[in-house]
């Protein structure tokens, strides 16, 4: 069992001692554990809720990691996608939107409805549409028509 090192590199000797005392632990019964705890003069309730706060706080450290590796390739890849479009103040992605709107039924109908509703496009949406065009070759960049 390599719960610890992988299976694919050297094992350092505290590793291995690692990967054995977890699995002796994994190998124990619930009433074996129990005892465990008790002859340590711990109580079972406040050490379980211990490891379960632990183990939570690792899997949430985990997740952001995760998170934050995804966030970086998104933006690397879209960085190679918007170029510097997505860099441009709002008003001046609003203007390329707009000249593409005046072209584009459907995209001044996407428009037009979200100001129908009460609220102009987000920046989200904004920098969605611009990436799109981006991607099908109509701005280069900077926002231009190519």
């Amino acid at each position: 069992m390599d719960i610890v090192s992988g299976s694919d590199r050297p094992v350092p000797p505290l590793h291995r001692l690692a990967d054995e005392l977890v699995a002796d632990i994994m190998s124990m019964s619930d009433a074996e554990v129990l005892a465990e705890v008790e002859a340590e003069g711990l109580n079972a309730e406040d050490e379980a809720s211990r490891v379960r706060a632990l183990i939570s706080a690792a899997t949430g450290q985990a997740a952001k990691g995760r998170l934050k590796a995804a966030r970086a390739a998104i933006d690397l890849a879209a960085g190679s996608t918007w170029g510097q479009v997505h860099q441009l103040p709002l008003r001046d992605r609003a203007a390329v939107l707009a000249r593409f709107a005046n072209d584009d039924a459907k995209l001044k109908s996407r428009l037009t409805m979200a100001a129908r509703n009460g609220e102009g496009i987000t920046e989200n949406e904004m920098d969605d549409i611009l990436a799109n065009l981006r991607e099908l070759g109509a701005i280069d960049e900077d926002g231009n028509p190519i």
